[in-house]
């Protein structure tokens, strides 16, 4: 970290004034008032905190959490308070949370998984994007993703009173609608990497998946939300909220 101060009035410079070692390379900062989130090229996420010297002491930067699995991260923002995105060379997603009121100093120092899936491409940049969303609001924005194909993807959180009804409804349309290829959608967006592999995302949902609800037909879609809490008239509705997001 450095200073940016003036020798003269005509002749600035950096000062350095704090630093921090990754365990390997840093690949990406992401930075929320004094803490910094980096993911290092090897070892995954790691997050820092600056502090100002006192009374003659130099200032610093203290590590405060840690993701302790392996994962070769390409890019990371933090999307909520004590909560980060995390993507990796293999194509994953990972969402992290600090658990800053953990029982020991253990658990409050180590980054804990929410959720992940495999995206299948691999994402460059993370940047968080500040939404005020609207009451009733069924998803609330979070982050673009930027990929190297090129492509976009939007992240968002659920509004906690639509998080059943979204997930039940991703895996009724994963057993009954077919996906290309005929590949089965919970081993297409499982979390996937040469240390570890899950059988079907994790608390994530797929809006690709879910908008394709709208393309079904109206036997289908009966079909879909039987067993679940809301008609179809209601999905329709939460599905073409979703899509008029993009």
């Amino acid at each position: 970290m450095y200073d940016f101060k003036y020798e003269t009035s005509s002749t600035p410079y950096l000062d350095k004034v704090a630093s921090y070692r990754t365990s390997t390379a840093p690949i990406d900062v992401s930075v929320t008032g004094d803490k910094i989130a980096i993911a290092d090229l090897m070892k995954s996420v790691s997050v820092v905190q600056y502090q100002k010297g006192t009374n003659g002491q130099e200032d610093s930067l203290n590590e405060v959490a840690r993701h302790y699995d392996t994962a070769w991260a390409t890019a990371v923002a933090n999307i909520e308070a004590n909560t980060y995105l995390e993507s990796d060379a293999e194509g994953n997603l990972l969402v992290l949370n600090q658990d800053v009121n953990g029982f020991s100093e253990e658990d409050k120092r180590r980054l804990r998984v929410l959720s992940d899936m495999q995206l299948g491409e691999m994402v460059n940049r993370i940047r968080r994007i500040e939404v005020q969303p609207t009451a009733g609001a069924i998803v609330i924005p979070c982050a673009f993703l930027a990929t190297v194909e090129g492509a976009i993807y939007l992240f968002a959180t659920i509004a906690p009173q639509h998080q059943d009804t979204l997930m039940r409804l991703q895996e009724n349309m994963a057993e009954k609608v077919q996906s290309p290829g005929n590949v089965p959608f919970n081993r297409y967006r499982a979390y996937k990497t040469s240390v570890r592999e899950s059988d079907e995302p994790n608390r994530f949902v797929d809006g690709e998946l879910i908008e394709r609800f709208l393309d079904c037909d109206e036997k289908l879609q009966e079909s879909i939300v039987e067993g679940l809490s809301v008609d179809v008239e209601e999905v329709r509705s939460i599905v073409e909220a979703l899509r008029r997001l993009h």
